[in-house]
């Protein structure tokens, strides 16, 4: 993602590549990338996003435990090279955390569960690119409480970052020097068995109203403190399960935290917010909503069953009039935003767990669990190209100041298509 908004509109200001061909790679099982320490999570798995400074520069984590900064490489045409790498000293992993960049694109924030578990806790990091040497240099870090993270920060036009951990801890960060302006508990009353949050970023409106959702029942609206106190609070939740449409829905037990969300219970998509403050997410009960501002639905949009529904966060046309999402089932869907009615759909075999990227001119971008990249007509779902990578693309599609494309794969790798 470059710079995402606040709002999760997935829109990018520049235009991608008409045609997906590979141009640059680096895999991050490379031991040069990843010297010898004692991690305790070794798989290379890349399920988080990449994030995109103005410069060119891919941000991008991985399941074993590592933040990157990889630049275009001055002396090979096919090669991204290393800028910096940060690993806690303590250990732990971001997993699906996405690093988010400050404004002004010199700061670096991401989210990790550190250490190991029973004393696994969230700590926040602001890192920056070192003066000399490999390894990041760290700004400042911030405790969030007891458990493992996995969530993505969101930073707002006067850069506070917004932060949700695994138990639903939402806390709004100030991003000078990491202390915590608010926090307010979101999810169950009870701790939730295997986590509350899943891949969620905080939506955050205009008038300061944060969205985020939970694998344990319902969105939160979220009002910040109203003087000088240290507490939020919880406007309105809207519980998916009290809104159903008449699809029966598929779903089996949760036995562990690699099958969260497949009870058809809560969400672990992100919210986009229209203008007019309308709120739009997909759930695991494989609906996507419309609701209002103060948390009345709008409309339901009933996408094909399965078990995990909708894991992504939908894309909003330039003109607020469309939405694009992928799902689990029945590949990429284009809803009308007025009333929820299909556009059109793209089947994809297989199910699409990133979010789809949109550039200026109206080409979608997603990719998916059959190793397939696809660039799609955003006016009639007709493909334009379509490149296999080999392994299969969780990651939201970043597109770069130069019109190229950046995916990681499941293998490690992070690819520059264009």
């Amino acid at each position: 993602m470059y710079q995402m908004d606040a709002l999760h509109t997935g829109r990018s200001p520049h235009m991608g590549p008409r045609q997906l061909t590979l141009l640059r790679s680096i895999d991050t099982k490379a031991p040069e990338l990843r010297p010898a320490d004692q991690a305790s999570l070794n798989t290379p798995d890349i399920q988080s996003s990449t994030a995109v400074g103005a410069d060119g520069t891919i941000y991008v984590t991985t399941f074993s435990g590592w933040t990157y900064a990889f630049k275009d490489s001055p002396s090979a045409r096919d090669r991204l090279d290393l800028a910096w790498r940060f690993r806690p000293a303590e250990g732990g992993s971001p997993l699906h955390g996405t690093a988010a960049l400050s404004r002004d694109g010199s700061v670096v924030y991401v989210g990790y569960g550190t250490g190991t578990a029973p004393n696994q806790k969230a700590v926040l990091f602001a890192l920056r690119a070192p003066s000399s040497g490999q390894d990041a240099q760290i700004v400042w870090q911030t405790d969030l409480g007891p458990g493992a993270v996995g969530n993505s920060p969101t930073v707002t036009a006067d850069g506070t970052i917004y932060y949700v951990d695994v138990l639903g801890l939402l806390a709004a960060v100030d991003p000078s020097d990491g202390r915590l302006k608010w926090t307010v508990q979101t999810g169950t009353s009870d701790q939730a068995q295997f986590g509350q949050t899943v891949k969620v970023a905080p939506a955050v409106a205009p008038d300061g109203t944060v969205y985020t959702t939970a694998v344990t029942g319902s969105l939160y609206a979220v009002s910040p403190p109203s003087g000088s106190g240290n507490q939020g609070s919880i406007k309105w939740a809207f519980d998916f399960g009290q809104h159903l449409g008449p699809t029966p829905l598929v779903s089996t037990p949760v036995t562990g935290g690699g099958n969260r969300g497949q009870d058809a219970i809560g969400s672990a998509a992100s919210a986009t917010i229209g203008p007019d403050g309308t709120v739009y997410v997909g759930a695991n009960n494989s609906n996507f909503y419309a609701i209002d501002p103060n948390g009345q639905q709008k409309w339901l949009f009933e996408a094909e069953r399965e078990l995990a529904g909708i894991w992504t966060t939908a894309a909003l046309s330039a003109d607020s009039s469309v939405l694009y999402f992928g799902a689990n089932k029945g590949g990429v869907y284009a809803l009308n935003a007025r009333d929820g009615s299909l556009k059109w759909q793209l089947p994809v075999y297989g199910s699409i767990y990133g979010s789809a990227a949109l550039d200026a001119q109206g080409t979608l971008y997603t990719g998916s669990s059959i190793e397939h990249v696809l660039a799609i007509n955003s006016a009639n779902g007709q493909p334009i190209a379509d490149y296999t990578a080999g392994a299969a693309v969780w990651t939201a599609p970043s597109i770069r100041p130069d019109g190229t494309l950046v995916v990681a794969d499941r293998t490690g790798r992070v690819l520059v298509l264009g």
